[in-house]
This record gives structure tokens, sequence and C-alpha cells, in this order.
């Protein structure tokens, strides 16, 4: 069983300032090949309070990618506490014993991840234990115990950063869904599921199923890496 986590932030803080991220999403799945998603967590996180002159920089980071508001946000939101606290409970980790927790790493994400994590840990005083890896390493181990062989970094990255599912229904939470936005937390995750799905489940001898992909693309051809183009024609006439 492996867990795909994600946690996006206020923006990026430069290195002098005490708090380098103002956490206010996390998303996480349940997968596993045999079974697909088996369960899945989100909340969006009461962040703490920007910095003095950086709440500019902070919403327009923000309405760069996953558009949450810094203030003003009416959806119900939950404080570093119940974050943590719900988050090991979904996990459910047998004492003396660490979950490992995938995420993006070369995308550089895993920085953001543990910064968040190490953050509300200290500020809750709730010890976590949760260890963070690559996905993309995990796509190698798999791969490697089906072909004896290591695919090629631009593979990996291909497969994981396919647009096939960006509008799939029950991808995003229903916040991101209905405003149509695409960076979601939770939808990163699921979407990590779908790559690894799509790639890897034939492999292995696993028939997919609406909790490995979702049901509307389940019968799609073997290309997943689907962009759509749209030019400005007047720039380029």
């Amino acid at each position: 069983i492996f867990y795909f986590l994600n946690i996006y932030s206020h923006g990026k803080l430069p290195s002098h300032c005490e708090q380098r991220f103002l956490p206010c999403e996390i998303g996480c799945v349940k997968y596993s090949i045999q079974d697909g998603i088996m369960a899945d967590f989100h909340h969006f996180i009461d962040p703490e309070v920007p910095p003095r002159g950086f709440r500019y920089h902070c919403q327009a980071a923000s309405d760069a990618t996953h558009k949450i508001p810094v203030s003003g946000f009416h959806v119900s939101r939950t404080c570093y506490a119940v974050v943590l606290r719900e988050l090991l409970e979904f996990v459910q980790p047998a004492s003396g014993v660490r979950r490992h927790f995938y995420c993006r790493v070369w995308s550089r994400s895993k920085f953001r991840i543990n910064w968040c994590l190490n953050r509300m840990a200290s500020i809750t005083g709730i010890e976590s234990h949760l260890e963070l890896l690559a996905v993309e390493d995990l796509v190698i181990e798999l791969y490697q115990k089906k072909y004896q062989k290591e695919p090629s970094k631009t593979w990996v990255c291909r497969e994981l950063d396919v647009f096939l599912w960006d509008f799939s229904s029950n991808t995003r939470c229903k916040w991101h869904e209905e405003n149509d936005i695409l960076c979601c937390a939770l939808a990163s995750c699921k979407k990590i599921a779908y790559c690894i799905s799509k790639s890897l489940a034939g492999v292995y001898g696993v028939s997919l199923t609406a909790a490995h992909l979702p049901l509307q693309d389940s019968d799609y051809g073997e290309s997943t890496n689907t962009k759509m183009v749209i030019l400005d024609a007047g720039r380029f006439q």
C-alpha cells in the first residue's frame, strides 16, 4: 500500500522569513496496484498570517496556481492540529512503524511538503513520524521488478506529467471542481495513482477498474501524454 501526498501553500517566502510557506491545502490517497485508490483525504488548512509586507506576494503565487485566497476564503478550513491528527488516523500507523508517503521530488515539491509537515508538527507538538519518499523512485522500482532494467528519467517524467485526467470527474476536490481550477492537492495525488495504474497495472496482471482510472478514461488507448494547445490566432496569423 502506498500513500501519495501533496500540500499546497500560499507561495514560497524568502529564506530569511521564519514562515517559508503558509500551508493552505492538503491531499492524500491510499493506493495499491491491486485495488487502485482505496481511500482519499483532503482538507483546506487554516494558514498562518503572512509576514508583514508579503500578503501581495502570497496572493499572487496562489492566483497563479491553486487560486485559494489568502484571506476571505469562506470554505471550511481546518487547523494544524486537526490536520495532523486526522492524517495520522488516515494512514493508521502501527506502533513504531513509519508510514511511507510519496510525492513528486523531481518537480521540487518534497522540500515544501516536508517543511509544511514539520511546521505543523512543531506548532502543535504532534509527532508525525512520517517519511517522505520520491514517487519517481517508486515508479522506477515497480518497473524494474518486472523488466529487470531501469527506465529512463524522461520516460518516468512523461508518465507522471500527463494532462489526460486534468478534467476527469471525481478527481479534484469539490471547490476546485466547481471553480474549474486545475491545481488541486487532492487531484495531484489521484493523478499519480492514475498514471501508475495506466502504465503498470497491466504489467502486473491487474485489470483496470473505476478505482484505478476514472470510468470515462478506462478505455483510452495507450498514449496518455495528451496536451491541448490553444494558440492566439492574432499573434500567430
